[in-house]
């Protein structure tokens, strides 16, 4: 039976430790667990002792009871695709202080849908031909909460967490084989990469000039650095090298309906780069530090675009987003989100003859085939240039 220990105070008995011995792990060693019981009557102390070994037998006899049950569960021929998410892959994989607290959040909403469906049926009978009539559903059966289809995008990211949930099971023994390694990945549908024209460019730099000088900033950086949204909201005043004209991104923010602002590190480690700026971009810069220094001192660590509670707390950065779609209507330009203005970026870059490799290091990407395939566009303009470029000497 448990062994149960008083914690006396002033002489009398104010609880009691119970300790269980429950065995011996893998490596021999001996497992307890203990909890704490606090009697809430006033007796003697040889009956608070009574009635304590009668509450420490129930206590030890349920603990029991609850870790067969979880070792009933949590083996590999008994337990569920749900109780294998929620017990292994997810607090083991994913919620580990590996991940962007966005990533997080994003499988926890895709798995609100795979669970629903795969959830009940045992992870050992979960076999291709379930998971392709998980995939018929929800490209046919399934709405979003819009009443929408999901799209290419959305069927992708539920086979890639799919993948990896399969690829953990299989690497704890759970299953034999991962059933996706039969199912065709979803396809991609090629898409037109957003991005402003030049002449759009131009018309955006001058609306832009009426804005308050804060959003004159953020919209500035976005257009001539190329960084990242949460890489711009993640900027402090430290980053900023004023005699090289360099700004160093070093960290991201972003914002989540769970845990709220997060400050973690860029998307990748290539991430974490210099870019140089402009002698305009400075110029902006210099006349945005007068303006904060007018209302505090300012301090190495504390950030550009802060929070109204702390200059030491970044600003939501979906502020922007919320703010570039309604000026962008007003302003009568195509409707784009701040990534867009990336996008623009590289394209301007390259159509300005800048070399892959330079443009790649400024965006902070792994490979130079990112670059190239999802933040270039061209024009005819462009292409026409292009063309008469390479084959006038041939009079062709």
């Amino acid at each position: 039976m448990a062994s149960i220990y008083p914690n006396k105070k002033n002489g009398k008995i104010v609880s009691f430790k119970f300790k269980a011995y429950l065995g011996r792990d893998e490596n021999g060693k001996q497992v307890f667990k203990c909890t704490t019981w606090i009697p809430d009557k006033t007796m003697s102390e040889g009956k608070l002792t009574a009635l304590a070994e009668k509450e420490a037998t129930i206590w030890e006899r349920d603990l029991i009871c609850t870790i067969a049950e979880e070792k009933r569960t949590t083996s590999p021929e008994e337990i569920t695709f749900k109780d294998f998410v929620e017990r292994k892959w997810f607090p083991n994989e994913l919620n580990n202080a590996e991940h962007r607290n966005s990533t997080i959040d994003f499988r926890r909403y895709l798995l609100i849908v795979i669970v629903d469906y795969l959830g009940e049926f045992k992870l050992k009978n979960i076999d291709s031909a379930k998971i392709e009539e998980y995939f018929d559903y929800l490209k046919n059966t399934y709405r979003t909460k819009h009443n929408t289809q999901v799209s290419q995008q959305t069927m992708r990211h539920h086979y890639c967490t799919l993948n990896l949930i399969f690829e953990y099971a299989l690497k704890l023994n759970y299953v034999s084989v991962n059933p996706l390694t039969k199912v065709k990945t979803p396809k991609l549908s090629k898409h037109k990469v957003d991005a402003l024209s030049k002449g759009e460019v131009l018309e955006f730099i001058k609306e832009i000039e009426n804005l308050p000088l804060m959003q004159r900033v953020i919209y500035t950086l976005l257009l001539t650095t190329g960084v990242r949204r949460g890489e711009c909201f993640g900027l402090q005043w430290g980053d900023i090298d004023f005699e090289n004209r360099i700004i160093h991104i070093e960290r991201n923010v972003t914002y989540t309906t769970l845990k709220g602002i997060s400050v973690g590190l860029p998307k990748t480690n290539t991430g974490i780069r210099e870019i140089p700026i402009t002698a305009g971009v400075l110029s902006l810069l210099i006349d945005y530090k007068k303006s904060e220094q007018q209302e505090k001192s300012l301090s190495n660590d504390m950030f550009l675009f802060h929070s109204v509670s702390s200059p030491f707390v970044p600003h939501d950065p979906t502020y922007i987003t919320k703010h570039m779609k309604k000026f962008m209507k007003r302003i009568g330009l195509p409707d784009m989100s701040p990534h867009d203005l990336r996008h623009t970026c590289a394209s301007m870059l390259l159509q300005s003859g800048a070399d892959i490799k330079s443009v790649q290091d400024i965006l902070g990407h792994s490979n130079a085939s990112t670059t190239l395939n999802f933040y270039v566009r061209s024009d005819m303009d462009s292409m026409r240039g292009a063309t008469a470029k390479a084959f006038d000497l041939l009079s062709l």
